[in-house]
């Protein structure tokens, strides 16, 4: 009689339908999934479909997910009925991606409001409805609900929420006012990367539509930096970095944008951008500024 045989990722599918592919595989990469004699088990194995594979290792993990992480250098700001709004330090990620982050909001919500484990079935589940770069601090809202995090997803999509940025760039503009609304778009040969679409700049699509409006705080010139206040109703991604680039401003410690960070007189381990406050209607909520604005 033929044994009917199944790729082990399909298997792991079919148990596990939460789990994405990549997670899937760092389950296997890592030793979670082991075959009925102990052993570990290549993404690429086929077993029989009947197989009852050992997935305690995966089991308990999952389980250390969903009780989070405390997190402390996190600071709420505000509770609202489904979501709360929060201070984001610098150096956390927004959400996770891989199966092993741990040290993301989403795994703060999860200590702080255990509900979400109810609400957000995924095992990394993503809480928040907009991103800020794990280098960018400020406010950052979490989702608690499901229904929440479509509303304010939807929100932000359809540019009805007026974002403000404070940051520290190098340079020195002739105007206390401008703007920059070149369109944006996937750099080429670099993932990572976005690109102002000007000239013959190549690029990937989409193409994202972007207006920034730009006013100088104040400047500090013995160190040829200045402090700009950005206004965003677009949240394209890194839209801030790169257009400030673009216009020759790149942001102090930016490393994707920024050619001669390396020879700059100031470093630091991420971009100067911090993310002050959110407008939506009559709503709005802001975070404190003074210790950036007196970093430099």
């Amino acid at each position: 009689m033929t044994v009917k045989t199944i790729r082990v990722s399909k298997w792991l599918q079919d148990k596990y339908p939460l789990l994405n592919q990549r997670q899937r595989e760092e389950a296997l990469d890592f030793g979670l999934v082991l075959d009925e004699s102990g052993k570990k088990i290549k993404k690429g194995e086929k077993v029989p479909s009947s197989s009852l594979l050992n997935c305690e290792g995966l089991n308990q993990y999952i389980e250390i997910l969903k009780k989070g992480s405390e997190i402390a250098s996190v600071k709420l700001v505000k509770q609202e009925t489904g979501f709360v709004v929060v201070d984001k330090p610098i150096g956390l990620a927004s959400h996770p991606i891989s199966l092993f982050d741990q040290q993301t909001m989403t795994q703060w919500a999860r200590f702080h409001y255990p509900s979400v484990a109810n609400e957000f079935l995924e095992i990394q589940p993503t809480l928040v409805p907009h991103r800020l770069d794990t280098g960018t601090s400020g406010i950052l809202l979490v989702a608690l609900e499901q229904h929440h995090f479509v509303k304010w997803r939807e929100a932000f999509k359809s540019k009805r929420i007026t974002k403000q940025y404070l940051a520290w760039c190098w340079g020195d503009p002739q105007s206390d006012h401008f703007s920059c609304e070149f369109s944006i778009g996937h750099a080429m040969g670099d993932s990572r990367k976005m690109v102002a679409l000007r000239g013959n700049v190549r690029y990937r699509p989409p193409v994202f539509t972007a207006l920034s409006k730009i006013t100088v705080v104040k400047k500090v010139k013995e160190r040829g930096i200045f402090l700009a206040k950005i206004d965003c109703a677009t949240g394209v991604t890194h839209q801030v970095r790169i257009h400030l680039a673009t216009l020759g401003f790149p942001l102090v410690g930016d490393e994707l944008y920024d050619p001669e960070k390396e020879t700059r007189k100031i470093q630091r381990p991420f971009h100067a951008l911090r993310a002050i406050s959110l407008t939506y209607d009559h709503w709005t909520c802001a975070v404190e500024t003074q210790n950036f604005q007196n970093e430099y």
